[in-house]
Formats: structure tokens, sequence, C-alpha cells
């Protein structure tokens, strides 16, 4: 059938349940067009009717493009002429438009999620290349630093080889340090705790202070290469805290608390013991998980290989009226 003359005047001509598969298809016709339109297609200007038959052709097709252009009442106007009512498409046909535009929402917000995850995997991928792994938990990896150093040397108490044991604030290894960690500049950094394993490619696992510091003194270069071993799993993590940037290198088992304290150096006052309030939530950086100062203990699962960069988002999560705030 072919729409001729005024739609009013085809439809008496139609038998009830004609007039249902009309009904039908114009309701499938617009959602068609409803999800067009949110995708930015246009729909052709020809148009076979969904039954099979050639029905909806020059005048019909035309009024569904309206609806993927965005002229929804051209078809909302031919349905409600065909079922003979205005409210024709108030019902099914409504929740036909309302559950697609659902599900054209959920998958947009579905694919944005994957691709945060994707980021957030990347980024920590990125930090993976940065070192080689050894087994054992131990990461393997170079840094360039200028002279002087900055750094403390002295040997390790309970095993052979010279280790890092502090980062002179201030010094040409704490500025790599601040590039690295807070700037999120290219390479890896310094962490007290680290293995010195060779110097511009020489070997000295073995050697002494004194050796180290005339090897290092004995270097042409004003930038010496350092080869540094990290327990990833065991070793100290450090804790960076935006937007001030200040840094604090925390042993294991340790509260995440004291690098917050650290941060502000004096003792702070927490809404509740557990993180249930909420207030002081941090979001981390390269996972974008949360840490909550108050109670979150700083265990092997963190990969130190990270620094712990952390950025205050207080959340209004629950209620602590009733608790007493630590320090007060």
């Amino acid at each position: 059938l072919k729409l001729q003359g005024s739609a009013s005047a085809a439809f008496k001509t139609m038998a009830p349940k004609q007039v249902q598969r009309w009904e039908a298809a114009a309701v499938t016709v617009a959602a068609m067009g409803v999800l067009r339109s949110s995708l930015a297609f246009v729909a052709p200007t020809h148009m076979k009717d969904v039954s099979g038959s050639r029905g909806i052709h020059n005048s019909a097709a035309r009024n569904v493009r309206g609806v993927a252009t965005g002229a929804g009442p051209a078809v909302l106007g031919l349905a409600a002429a065909a079922a003979g009512s205005s409210t024709a498409l108030s019902g099914a046909g409504l929740a036909a438009f309302a559950g697609l535009g659902v599900a054209v929402v959920g998958s947009q917000k579905g694919r944005q999620q994957r691709r945060a995850a994707s980021a957030l995997r990347a980024t920590r991928t990125e930090w993976y290349r940065k070192v080689k792994r050894v087994g054992g938990d131990q990461a393997l990896f170079d840094v360039d630093i200028q002279k002087p150093l900055g750094l403390r040397l002295q040997p390790f108490p309970q095993k052979e080889g010279v280790g890092v044991s502090l980062v002179v604030e201030g010094g040409n290894a704490d500025i790599l340090n601040r590039a690295v960690c807070v700037d999120d500049q290219p390479g890896m950094w310094v962490l007290e705790g680290d293995a010195l394993m060779a110097i511009n490619g020489q070997d000295c696992s073995d050697s002494s202070i004194e050796e180290i510091a005339e090897m290092v003194s004995a270097s042409g270069s004003d930038v010496v290469k350092l080869t540094l071993m990290r327990n990833t799993r065991k070793g100290p993590v450090k804790v960076v805290i935006l937007p001030d940037g200040k840094m604090s290198t925390v042993k294991r088992g340790a509260k995440l608390s004291v690098a917050a304290e650290w941060t502000k150096e004096k003792e702070l006052k927490y809404g509740c013991t557990d993180g249930w309030c909420g207030t002081c939530w941090h979001r981390e950086r390269t996972t974008n998980g949360i840490f909550k100062p108050c109670c979150d203990v700083l265990t092997g699962d963190w990969d130190n290989v990270m620094p712990l960069v952390l950025t205050a988002k207080p959340e209004k999560a629950g209620d602590a009226t009733y608790t007493n705030p630590r320090g007060a």
C-alpha cells in the first residue's frame, strides 16, 4: 500500500490488523531515526517498509528523515494520524525512544570507562618499562645525575653492598626526583634503600664507599650514570602530596598519615578512623585509586617503581558527627 493523499484517508481503507502493523512499523522506523540522530547519522531519503513491502517510500521516508535530522513532529504527527489520536506514540513508542536513548548513553559511558581504564593501564605499563625485572621483586634501572650527586651512601647493615641512605633535599638527585615524580617527566628516580650496582657501566656491587667515591670523582663527565637495584615490594615508598609537591619516604607497614603529616608539618585531625566520612580521601595519579590517610597502611601491594602521587579529593561519604577526631 503506497501513501497517496492524506494519511487519514489512507488509514480509513485499512483493516484493523493493517493499522496495527503500520503503527508498529512507524514506531520501529521512528526509533531507528532517533538512534541514527544520536549517532550523528542522517537517514536515507528512500526507505523500504520493514514488513518487506514498498509502502514507505517518498513522503513517509521524508518524515522519517525528519526524525533523523531533528524534526520529530513529522513522524509524531504521522503516527497520531494513523492511530486517530495525538497519543499514539505516548506509550510503547515513547518507551522505545527512551529505551534507545538510555542504551546509547549507557554504551557511550561504557566506552568512556573502557578508554579511561586503558589509559591507566598504559600509564602503569610505561612505569614498568623503565626498569628491568630480575626476580625476587627486584628491579634494575639507570639514572643520570649531575655532579655533585646529592646522595648519602652507606653499607647495608645485614647484607653486602652499598645503598642510598638519604636523598639530600635540594641536591641534584632531589632535583631529578622532583622532575620525574612531581612533574611527571621521563626517566627513573632515586629512592632511599636502592642498592648501588654500577657507576658508568662499571660494576661496584662489591666496592667500598671509598672505592665508589673514587670512581665518581674519576669520571670525566659532569653527569654520572648510576645503576641501581630496588626491592619493589619490601622497600619504602615515595609519597608525593599535590599540589604542594612535597615528597616523603615512608616505610612499609606505616600509616599513610605519616606522609600527610610530614607535608603539613603537624599532626592532623581526622573526622573518623576508618575513612568512612570521606574528608581525607585522596586520588592517586597513576592508578586513580582512592587512598585514605586516616587509616590506610602502606603494604607490599604497592610497587615502588612508581611514586605514590596523591591529590586531596574529599567526599561526603558518611557522617562523622559522633566520632572523635584523632588528635583532638
